[in-house]
């Protein structure tokens, strides 16, 4: 069954035609000849039904329907010299990954561990590029991989849990010598500090706990986790954050746990990428090291934690994660 489409070269001598108003000139960029151009477009007006230039001794012009179909082609032929460049870009730079983190899990959390990864992969260099929500639909994304915060609902990519679920109530030694908490009904009388791009994150937290709370959701906003952490080591209130971030102010007493115990939320990190970038083999060794930090790894907040992998070079090296 034919395909009710032209040839890509049929499109591309009628785009460059266009463009110049001229079959010599889109020869010369194409590296054709004029009459190849004629021969394209003709071809291209008879599979079509329709006459797409106008030709005048002066020179060319669009018709209406001329104009109109290149119009309507040049975002689907952009499409596609973009989604081919990025596999090529992929095939060319496989030592190399593009990674987009949340901020505040890349510095509390990733850096102070990623030596390690550079220990074992010397070859693959990792490049850290700017942050943003994910849409795995489009083809014009400028990083290989990213690490994102949610439920691990991205259809069109490969998403694998990493940590952030386990939560903990966590305020300065101030704030809390000045607003004593026994028990967790003693929160409704504390200030909450409130992640603008989770906003629910306390609403859930009380129906799991205590029951619903029409002022859940009442407190100072901060769209970073990291901002959330000064704010609390600063005493403006309790915060509710996955303690994968706030290792270090625990140890160090910047800040205190409340009640001394983790909380299950339903959102965590995820290490993402694109189905189509997810075979790169520098994905695959960033992600295998990711889950030996998240699954071996002091502080990792995972309960019983599994016995070594014998597959894992990580664990055959007797590694021992980053605290």
């Amino acid at each position: 069954m034919r395909r009710r489409c032209p040839t890509l070269s049929e499109l591309n001598a009628f785009t460059a035609a266009a463009r110049h108003l001229s079959f010599s000139k889109a020869g010369k960029e194409l590296f054709v000849t004029q009459s190849a151009i004629s021969r394209h477009i003709a071809t291209l007006e008879s599979y079509l039904g329709h006459a797409l230039f106008i030709r005048a001794t002066n020179g060319l012009q669009l018709t209406r329907m001329g104009a109109t179909y290149l119009s309507l082609i040049r975002p689907a032929l952009h499409t596609l010299e973009s989604a081919t460049s990025q596999v090529m870009a992929t095939q060319q730079s496989a030592k190399s990954l593009n990674v987009s983190a949340a901020p505040t899990f890349a510095a509390q959390w990733l850096f102070p561990r990623l030596k390690t990864f550079r220990a074992f992969n010397p070859d693959i260099s990792v490049n850290f590029v700017r942050y943003s929500v994910a849409d795995y639909k489009s083809t014009e994304l400028d990083f290989d991989a990213s690490i994102q915060y949610g439920y691990g609902d991205w259809h069109d990519g490969d998403a694998k849990y990493l940590t952030g679920r386990e939560t903990r109530l966590v305020c300065s030694p101030d704030y809390l010598e000045q607003h004593p908490i026994r028990d967790l009904e003693d929160i409704k009388q504390c200030t909450l500090l409130q992640h603008i791009e989770i906003p629910l994150s306390w609403e859930y937290w009380f129906s799991t706990y205590l029951g619903d709370y029409e002022r859940a959701r009442f407190g100072p906003g901060f769209n970073l986790f990291s901002m959330i952490i000064q704010a609390a080591s600063s005493g403006f209130g309790v915060a509710l954050m996955p303690h994968c971030l706030i290792e270090k102010e625990l140890a160090t007493g910047q800040l205190v746990d409340v009640f001394d115990r983790s909380f299950e939320s339903p959102l965590g990190y995820y290490l993402c990428a694109p189905n189509w970038r997810s075979n790169m083999e520098s994905y695959d060794r960033l992600s295998q090291w990711l889950s030996h930090e998240c699954l071996h790894g002091s502080g990792s907040g995972v309960p019983n934690k599994p016995q070594p992998e014998p597959d894992c070079p990580y664990c055959v090296a007797g590694l021992t994660p980053a605290p």
